[in-house]
């Protein structure tokens, strides 16, 4: 019996360390039940492409009417046709004919197919607005989306008063052809497109409102840049709690595989090579921004913005060790070198 005792506390401890072991460490999701969250979503896609062609300048004035900040921004800013209040005969045939284009139509057709609602969506970013106005009660909260459609010249963008606005013609998902409208060009490389899609969209849309909050890092060395970005990737991870890291780091399985399997070969490779405060644009491009891989800096498996992610593990141990500090605090907490010697950064070996 005691012999049957003492197998049953062995079984008992070793399932304790193992549940241990798979625990998330991620930060606790706080119960932001009780925070309210308007948001008006707006689809102005549609009544763009609702215009009569035939009677074109006086329903575009009524949708001026209807979008007065957003109409002017989408003409003069998005499509190029110059001011709705100042448009030239040749201006508005332009604007006419993006609308009537049957290239730009069929477009708006599948938008319509793969969005015939924003209900997800809306639910969605409700929930990470509320997350936002939790971390951040001294900030703006968008409390409006306007979608749109912008020839492939957007995806998402911030305006006005904490506005956000989606162009839907960037998140139709891997069936939409998106090389057929403009074969080579950058914008439609493989590692870009895979983020085209549904599960992209409002982390997409979040990305500019913290790109907004936080600024621009504070330096130009590597360390500032990646601490900088791993500051608003780690946000990102609170206000989007339940969304995949794929998602968070802009990765496939096996790229964020092997972020997690080669972080500590990382920190080694940005101080043997003396990184870590490069200042060379040329040099460190790859490693905190899109890119399809890390080559020639690093190896062809890995993903561009690896740095990104040591810099998010960087904000992310700061923090383990001074939970008191708020996440709005780190709009205050500029030093990149301060960040990194007050975590006492050191991965552990996978």
């Amino acid at each position: 019996m005691l012999q049957y005792c003492k197998q049953s506390l062995t079984i008992f401890i070793l399932l304790v360390l193992l549940f241990a072991g798979c625990t998330d460490d991620k930060r606790p999701i706080p119960d932001v039940s009780d925070i309210e969250a308007p948001l008006e979503v707006l689809r102005f896609e549609q009544d763009l492409f609702g215009l009569d062609t035939n009677n074109f300048a006086s329903s575009l004035a009524g949708l001026a009417t209807k979008y007065p900040e957003f109409a002017e921004l989408f003409s003069t800013s998005i499509l190029e046709a110059g001011s709705l209040g100042n448009m030239s005969p040749e201006q508005l045939e332009y604007f006419r004919g993006f609308v009537a284009s049957p290239v730009y139509r069929a477009v708006y057709d599948t938008t319509q197919m793969v969005f015939p609602d924003l209900k997800r969506q809306e639910k969605e970013l409700q929930q990470a607005l509320r997350y936002f106005r939790y971390h951040f009660p001294e900030a703006d909260a968008p409390e409006r989306l306007i979608t749109f459609n912008s020839a492939f010249n957007y995806s998402s963008i911030i305006f006005g008063k904490n506005e956000l606005g989606a162009s839907l013609d960037m998140f139709l998902g891997p069936n939409f052809d998106y090389q057929r409208y403009s074969p080579g060009a950058a914008i439609f490389s493989n590692y870009l497109v895979r983020t085209y899609n549904k599960d992209h969209l409002i982390a997409s849309l979040l990305r500019v409102l913290l790109d907004d909050l936080f600024g621009n890092a504070p330096g130009t060395r590597l360390l500032d840049e990646m601490v900088h970005r791993g500051k608003k990737l780690y946000v990102l991870e609170q206000l989007l709690p339940e969304t995949a890291d794929t998602v968070i780091f802009r990765t496939t399985a096996t790229q964020q595989e092997w972020l997690v399997e080669n972080e500590r070969n990382l920190w080694a490779h940005f101080q043997v090579e003396d990184l870590l405060y490069n200042s060379r644009f040329q040099d460190i491009r790859k490693l905190i921004e899109p890119s399809p891989n890390g080559s020639p800096v690093l190896p062809e498996e890995s993903p561009g913005e690896s740095a990104n992610y040591v810099g998010y593990q960087i904000v992310k141990q700061f923090l383990e060790r001074y939970p008191e500090i708020p996440l709005s605090d780190l709009l205050v907490y500029q030093d990149a070198q301060e960040i990194l010697e007050k975590s006492r950064y050191k991965p552990q070996r996978k």
